[in-house]
């Protein structure tokens, strides 16, 4: 797949991504031990290691403890400098460049109420909130908002519909404020099952088994935990919500982005993103994906490019009853998808390069047409919000297929 390429040394790629002020010359010892984090952290056997030395790819499993679950690894080979891979992912975050993608909007700093104005709730979704109570709701939310959305809201006038939305929008925006001003201490606790799941414990849980982050960037992995206390030169902050369409219900998904350029001489990886859901309606417990990218010297003055991605993500559903199978089904989906959407940055990131460097495209097509077309009119930015973002999307859509036939075959005995 990459035969054009001058492939360096695996270990050389990974020990320096993982071992930070590393040389590409590393002792044996060092080699080492990177090798047995890779063995029992992320299951990279000889194969994989194989497998990257020749196809500059591989999509990997990670083990994880939590049965609620889905994570993934992935490395592959960019040919671009870092100032394009940084510039390519600002320029992405927060456009709607997805069919799967309803509506979509960032929020200003300071928020308003004016970023979310097109945010919208299907009449199922404000009949559900007609219903919601604490500990029985069909809504992610805190038990504030469940016990605000009944006050607020007069149930019982013709307008219920336009009441709630409002006041929906309201309840985000407070939110939103209130994390930027105190950070995770604001992160909600979901009351929507007997058993709430507070979102900051889930998104420490998450980033403490991301041992590979942890080691090389601490300075990065505690700025994306403790903000906005800590200080962190050359971080750049978002946050931006989206609706989704895909199974039986859109999905509305609130994320903070962050990515963190470092000097491009670096020895540790230039540029790192990291995606942190601080809230979604339906599905999802928590999400966190982590991104490194790192130039390194190759031969001469070249230097050889790679991405390194690991998306954590937990599911309520992924447990229970068929828990094994759902498993198994929607991992298997995750690989495949990942797998797709490496190739397409890989190739995206391919044209821009040519483009820049004066090489010529074929008659009549442009950088993006080169890419083929992965999730439909796909259009994804470097390791932007929305790679992540849809990767969840393909994680938990096979099992609400999965979902509703086990419904239908209960209602028809």
């Amino acid at each position: 797949m990459l035969s054009s390429h001058h492939p360096l040394p695996t270990f050389v790629i990974l020990s320096a991504l993982f071992w930070l002020g590393a040389a590409p010359s590393l002792a044996q010892t060092s080699v080492e031990a990177f090798r047995g984090v890779l063995s029992n952290q992320a299951a990279f056997d000889a194969d994989d290691l194989a497998a990257f030395d020749q196809d500059g790819m591989v999509a990997k499993l990670l083990p994880v403890k939590d049965k609620r679950e889905v994570a993934v690894c992935g490395v592959v080979r960019l040919p671009v400098p870092p100032e394009v891979f940084l510039q390519f992912t600002r320029d992405n975050v927060a456009q709607q460049n997805n069919r799967a993608i309803l509506t979509i909007g960032k929020f200003s700093n300071p928020p308003t109420i004016e970023d979310l104005e097109t945010l919208t709730l299907d009449t199922r979704d404000i009949e559900d909130l007609k219903r919601c109570t604490v500990e029985d709701c069909n809504l992610k939310m805190s038990a504030a908002m469940i016990e605000r959305i009944h006050n607020e809201v007069d149930w019982a006038a013709p307008d219920y519909a336009v009441q709630a939305t409002l006041v929906f929008r309201q309840m985000l925006l407070d939110y939103v404020r209130d994390y930027l001003a105190r950070g995770a201490a604001a992160l909600m606790k979901y009351s929507d099952r007997s058993h709430g799941v507070s979102i900051d414990e889930e998104q420490r849980s998450l980033l403490d088994a991301s041992i590979y982050f942890n080691q090389f960037a601490p300075e990065f992995t505690k700025y994306v935990m403790s903000f906005p206390r800590a200080e962190l030169a050359g971080a750049e902050n978002s946050i931006s919500w989206s609706k989704i369409r895909f199974g039986l219900k859109p999905v509305v998904i609130i994320t903070h982005v962050v990515i963190y350029s470092r000097p491009a001489n670096s020895a540790a990886p230039q540029v790192l993103v990291a995606s942190k859901q601080i809230y979604a309606d339906h599905y999802f417990d928590s999400s966190l994906a982590l991104s490194a990218f790192i130039s390194l010297p190759a031969t001469g003055a070249n230097r050889d490019s790679y991405l390194l991605y690991t998306n954590r993500s937990r599911a309520d559903a992924l447990g229970g009853l068929f828990g094994g199978l759902k498993r198994s089904l929607v991992q298997n989906e995750a690989i495949g998808s990942l797998q797709a959407i490496l190739q397409e940055q890989k190739l995206k990131m391919e044209a821009i390069s040519k483009a820049q460097s004066g090489s010529p495209n074929r008659p009549g097509t442009n950088v993006n047409e080169q890419a083929p077309r992965w999730w439909g009119q796909s259009r994804f930015g470097g390791i932007h919000l929305w790679w992540w973002l849809l990767l969840i999307v393909a994680i938990v859509g096979l099992f609400w297929l999965i979902r509703r036939s086990s419904r239908q075959r209960g209602s028809e005995t």
